[in-house]
């Protein structure tokens, strides 16, 4: 999978990182603050390749990895919509710069939220 931008804007040589490997980790704001864990990787296809765009973290985005169940299990869509609450973080404002402890480069009240 290719990173929508580089890892870090400080970084000279670009790095490649498993994005799956971000799934789980808690996420910190610029003011240091968590944000919740990236829980859901969004990604869209251009041309040949998928880029990465987006990240979801807190409460809601858990509940959307399982989205699909929704269709076998009707229960889970009452759940969503219950604590379906997370922020969308934009890949150009994560700096990957050290992956096992991930942080964005804006606060909380910077991100959009999505119920």
């Amino acid at each position: 999978m290719i990173a929508g931008s580089s890892i870090a804007a400080s970084d000279v040589a670009v790095r490649e990182i498993r994005v799956e490997s971000l799934l789980g980790h808690h996420l910190r704001g610029a003011d240091g603050k968590s944000l919740g864990r990236i829980e859901e990787i969004v990604a869209e296809i251009r041309g040949m390749d998928w880029i990465v765009v987006e990240v979801h973290v807190g409460p809601g985005a858990l509940v959307e990895r399982l989205t699909e169940l929704t269709s076998i299990v009707p229960l889970f869509g009452a759940v969503q919509r219950r604590i379906g609450r997370r922020h969308r973080v934009p890949w150009d404002r994560l700096d990957l710069t050290d992956p096992s402890h991930p942080r964005a480069t804006v606060r909380r009240d910077e991100l959009e939220c999505v119920e």
